[in-house]
C-alpha cells in the first residue's frame, strides 16, 4: 500500500509540474487504485469470479477563465505529458462566465470504520464461499425455492487528489456489496424474491440472512392475490425507503436539479416534507457506507442538515457549482460514472469531474419500532421492494415504481398475504408530506450499487394492479 501511494503522488506531482511548464494557471490530479474482486451467480452457482485491479489519474485544469479534463490509466512519462495536452485542448473549448478556482489547504478530520484490512485482503476463494453461503441459505428455505442469481462486490480503493495550491488529501475505503435473486415455483406459479445489502467491513457481511431473506420472498409470493386499485397507507421497508431517500437526495444538488430535475429549485426554506422528515448528510458518519474524510476535491468532510422537521435547509456543492452560485463548496465532490458510455467499476471513479451529491444521507430515526409501524396500521400494504423507480415529470414530481416482488396486505396490525405485481403511481412531495411514522433504526439497504443507511417510513400512495 505504501509503495504503490508513493507512485500515486509521483505521478500526480509530475503531472502539476508538466502543467505548470506549459503555463497552466492552475491544475488538480485525482489518482485512484481502485481493486474489484466480483463474484458472480447464475443458475445457483458461480457463473464468474474476476478481480480487477484499474489505476488510474483524472486531470482538471485551468487557463485563465477556461476549464479542462482528461484523464488516463496510463502513468509513463510521454502518457502524463499527453495527459496535460489533452487537458489543456479541452479547456480551450469550455470558457467559464465565472471566476472558478481548485479548493484550497484546510484541515482533513478523522473517519472511523471505513477501511477493514480483512475485507481488503478478502482471498478470492472465501469470497466464492461467501457468494456460495447466500444461495446454500435460499435453497435451505424451502424446496419451492429452484434457482437464485446474484453478485457479491468486494472493493478496496485508495485516492489521492494534489493540486497546485497544496492540497494533499488521501483517502482509503473499503466495500462490500451482497444481492440475491431468488425464483420459488409450486405447480404453474412461480414467484421471485430478492435482498441486497452493503457495508464497510467483513464482519457486516451476513450473506446468509441475504439468502434467506430473498428465498422467504420469493416464496411468499406463490400465493399472491391481486391487488384493488386504491390509495393505501403504505409502510415501506428499508430498501423502498432508500430508494425514496435516493430521490431526494439526488435533487438538493444544484447540478441535477438545474439540467433535469427542478422540482425543489424554487422551494428554499418552504416546507416540503411533513415533521417526521429530517434529512442530514454526514460523510463523518463511523462505518457510514457514503463516509469519508474528504470529498473527491480534497475538501474536509462535514455534517450538514438538509430537511429540518420537513423544512428545505440546504442544498449541496462542490467547488464548481459552488463558484457559480456564489457559494462556498459544502465538501460534496463525488466523481460519479454519470455521462452514458463510460464504463466504471464499483468504488472509486477517475474518468469524470466531480459532481455535487450528498455523499452519506439519511432521514433521521424517528420514535417508532418496525413492529409498532405495523400494529398501529389498520389497513394498508407493506412494500418491500422497488423496480424501475423513476420522477416521470420533473417539475411536478410524479413519482413511480413498480412493485413486482415484496408486497403485502396490511390488515389489522399484520402482514396479511402477498400481493401481485402492481405499480406505486404518486406524486413525491405528496408521499413526503404524508410520511407519518419514521422507524428508530438505521439499517444500509439499497440495490445497483446504490445503498444508504435508511429508517422505515409510513405515507400515503395511489397503488394499481399490472394487468
Amino acid at each position: 500500500m505504501a509503495s504503490l501511494m508513493t507512485s500515486l503522488r509521483e505521478a500526480g506531482k509530475t503531472l502539476l509540474k508538466i502543467a505548470e511548464k506549459k503555463g497552466l494557471d492552475e491544475a488538480e490530479a485525482y489518482l485512484v487504485s481502485n481493486k474489484v474482486l466480483t463474484v458472480r451467480l447464475v443458475n445457483n452457482s458461480v457463473f464468474e469470479a474476476k478481480g480487477v485491479h484499474d489505476i488510474g489519474v483524472g486531470l482538471r485544469v485551468i487557463k485563465g477563465n477556461m476549464l479542462g479534463f482528461s484523464s488516463t490509466a496510463d502513468f509513463s512519462k510521454k502518457s502524463l505529458e499527453k495527459l496535460v495536452e489533452a487537458a489543456a485542448s479541452t479547456a480551450k473549448a469550455r470558457k467559464l462566465p465565472f471566476k472558478y478556482s481548485f479548493p484550497k489547504p484546510r484541515k482533513i478530520p478523522k473517519v472511523a470504520g471505513v477501511y477493514d484490512k480483512k475485507l481488503a485482503e478478502l482471498p478470492s476463494e472465501k469470497a466464492v464461499d461467501l457468494a456460495y453461503q447466500m444461495v446454500d441459505a435460499s435453497l435451505s428455505h424451502s424446496k419451492k425455492i429452484k434457482d437464485n442469481a446474484g453478485v457479491l462486490n468486494v472493493v478496496s480503493y485508495e485516492t489521492l487528489l494534489l493540486n497546485t495550491h497544496g492540497v494533499s488529501a488521501k483517502n482509503s475505503g473499503t466495500f462490500f456489496e451482497a444481492s440475491l435473486s431468488a425464483t420459488a415455483k409450486s405447480g404453474k406459479n412461480v414467484s421471485e424474491g430478492s435482498d441486497a445489502t452493503a457495508g464497510r467491513r467483513l464482519k457486516e457481511l451476513k450473506p446468509k440472512e441475504v439468502g434467506e431473506k430473498a428465498a422467504e420472498m420469493a416464496v411468499s409470493g406463490l400465493k399472491s392475490k391481486k391487488l384493488k386499485e386504491d390509495t393505501y397507507t403504505v409502510i415501506l421497508d428499508y430498501e423502498p425507503a432508500s430508494g425514496v431517500l435516493g430521490y431526494v437526495s439526488m435533487l438538493v444538488s444544484p447540478m441535477i436539479a438545474k439540467l433535469y430535475f427542478p422540482l425543489l429549485l424554487d422551494k428554499m426554506g418552504k416546507k416540503i416534507a411533513s415533521q417526521q422528515i429530517t434529512l442530514i448528510d454526514d460523510p463523518l458518519m463511523p462505518n457510514g457506507v457514503g463516509s469519508a474524510p474528504v470529498d473527491d476535491e480534497g475538501t474536509p468532510s462535514k455534517k450538514k442538515i438538509i430537511i429540518n422537521k420537513g423544512v428545505l435547509k440546504a442544498f449541496v456543492y462542490d467547488s464548481f457549482y459552488g463558484a457559480i452560485e456564489k457559494k462556498k463548496t459544502t465538501g460534496n465532490a463525488v466523481r460519479a460514472s454519470f455521462a452514458v458510455g463510460v464504463s466504471s467499476f464499483p468504488g472509486k471513479n477517475y474518468n469524470g469531474e466531480p459532481i455535487p451529491v450528498p455523499r452519506n444521507p439519511y432521514f433521521k430515526p424517528g420514535k417508532w419500532k418496525r413492529e409498532e409501524i405495523l400494529e398501529e396500521t389498520k389497513q394498508g400494504l407493506l412494500v418491500r421492494r422497488f423496480h424501475y423507480t423513476r420522477l416521470t415529470n420533473p417539475t411536478r414530481g410524479d413519482f413511480t415504481s413498480v412493485l413486482r416482488m415484496g408486497l403485502y396486505a396490511v390488515k389489522n396490525g399484520e402482514v396479511a398475504g402477498a400481493l401481485k405485481k402492481s405499480r406505486l403511481i404518486d406524486n413525491l412531495l405528496n408521499m413526503l408530506q404524508n410520511v407519518d411514522a419514521v422507524s428508530d433504526k438505521l439499517v444500509v439497504a439499497g440495490s445497483w450499487g446504490d445503498y444508504a443507511h435508511t429508517p422505515i417510513i409510513r405515507t400515503k400512495a395511489h397503488v394499481a394492479p399490472i394487468d
